[in-house]
């Protein structure tokens, strides 16, 4: 048996505290039985000590002044009662057999309370509840024995100690069998988790449908499953495209290395095969770029300089900068009314996220179409909108944009030499300054992105 196991701590404390209850309880029961025996007691002695002082009022008024008949007379009480008088000034005038070795407090009638004075004595070895109080001849002592009722008391005492060791081992055992029914889900639950691996993240623990503290234990922890089988998935899936677009231009930039050096060749062809390696090493030196930016995003290393951005500013600058390109691709570039909103902000990560979008729209629009840049201030938002009148995206593609490496449809991707990475970085760098980004579009008829940022 594991002596550090919860079902072994849950019992060996359940066994503590029921002792300590047992203890407290068996404590306080004999301490109220001992004064109810007291309380019963003391007011039959009460009782007496009255019968006794309207015994001798009346033996007083008739002048009997003898205590021997006083004793004689049947009225003084039951047989065999022990007691005895003393005058006022505390000497004793009769003592009883049973009286003779009690040893109370003095009983001068001017220190006696009203209502008499209780203790315990003892005679010959056996408890005496005594009763001390004032009578017309000065103040009596009357007892009663208790040695019945310590018997008793004793009785119960004994018992409870003997009871006791067998009533814990019995409430003991039954705790560690209930414990271990209690515990059996955990093991269960421990059981399923130590089987969940890489390769079957898809298996959940069970539920009891008992919907109590394991139930949901086990639901929080396959939440995690799911985020974990998600997070994995797309960690498979990213280093399986990313591993695919790198294939590409690794193989051209070997095979042209390799065609060249097959035989001499011209100058002119190697400046050929030199500059077609220079262009696939820079279209793979921005795809690497664009895995660190959003491997930096998840992990959250990135360290992003926050000022006050001029956004409208911004956005004209970006716009200077897209303008060649949209120029040669010949698209209009135009914008819109712009607010003017400032937005603390990574000035070099929003202008990167405005030329994505920027980008995108020129990628996708019509020969001499159209691309409108807005920007409007609603309440504590700022509100941008780049619009093109392109192809639009499909419905179906709409939910997969800001996946890494996704593609949209064929129509949209003939003349692309992306890799899909633009719109995952955008939201990344939106998400970053606690803005949002969305989609509107429709084939056909163009694509709307809006960017949405608190202002200042």
């Amino acid at each position: 048996m594991n002596t550090r196991s919860i079902r072994v701590r849950l019992t060996a404390w359940y066994a503590a505290i029921l002792a300590a209850t047992l203890a407290i309880a068996g404590i306080g029961v004999w301490l109220a039985l001992r004064e109810s025996i007291h309380i019963t007691v003391d007011k039959e002695l009460r009782s007496r000590a009255q019968a006794m002082r309207e015994f001798l009022r009346q033996a007083e008024e008739s002048h009997e002044d003898s205590i021997d008949e006083l004793m004689e007379d049947a009225s003084l009480g039951p047989a065999g009662l022990a007691f005895r008088l003393a005058d006022p000034s505390g000497r004793w005038l009769y003592q009883s057999r049973a009286t003779t070795d009690w040893r109370t407090a003095s009983v001068i009638p001017a220190q006696l309370p009203p209502r008499g004075r209780f203790e315990t004595t003892a005679h010959r070895g056996r408890p005496v509840r005594v009763i001390s109080a004032r009578v017309p001849m000065g103040a009596v002592q009357i007892g009663v024995p208790l040695d019945e009722f310590e018997e008793m008391l004793n009785g119960f005492a004994w018992s409870a100690l003997l009871a006791s060791p067998l009533l814990l081992l019995l409430a003991s055992a039954g705790g560690y069998v209930m414990s271990r029914r209690a515990l059996a889900p955990v093991e269960q639950i421990s059981r399923s988790a130590s089987s969940i691996e890489a390769q079957n993240l898809s298996q959940r623990l069970p539920l009891s449908g008992a919907d109590d503290e394991l139930d949901r234990l086990s639901t929080t922890l396959n939440a995690m499953l799911e985020r974990l089988e998600n997070s994995f998935r797309r960690t498979t899936q990213f280093t399986a495209d990313a591993s695919h677009e790198l294939r590409t231009p690794l193989a051209i930039m070997r095979t042209t290395a390799e065609v060249v050096r097959r035989r001499p060749r011209a100058e002119a062809e190697y400046c050929q095969a030199l500059d077609r390696i220079v262009a696939e090493c820079e279209r793979t030196t921005r795809m690497v770029e664009d895995l660190m930016t959003l491997a930096r995003a998840d992990t959250g290393s990135r360290t992003a300089v926050r000022e006050t951005v001029d956004l409208a500013g911004l956005l004209r600058a970006a716009c200077a900068d897209a303008g060649p390109l949209a120029q040669s691709a010949g698209i209009t570039l135009s914008e819109g009314p712009m607010d003017c909103c400032t937005v603390q902000a990574d000035a070099a990560a929003l202008r990167r996220l405005v030329l994505i979008l920027l980008d995108n729209a020129i990628k996708y629009s019509q020969p001499r179409g159209c691309i409108e840049v807005l920007l409007a201030k609603a309440g504590d938002k700022a509100v941008l909108e780049v619009r093109d009148y392109g192809i639009g995206i499909p419905a179906e593609d709409l939910p997969h944009v800001f996946e890494r490496f996704y593609r949209a449809s064929k129509d949209r991707s003939r003349k692309i030499d992306g890799v899909g990475l633009g719109l995952s970085i955008a939201r990344s760098i939106a998400t970053e300054h606690g803005g949002a980004i969305a989609i509107a579009s429709t084939p056909g008829r163009g694509t709307t992105v809006r960017v949405t940022l608190a202002v200042d």
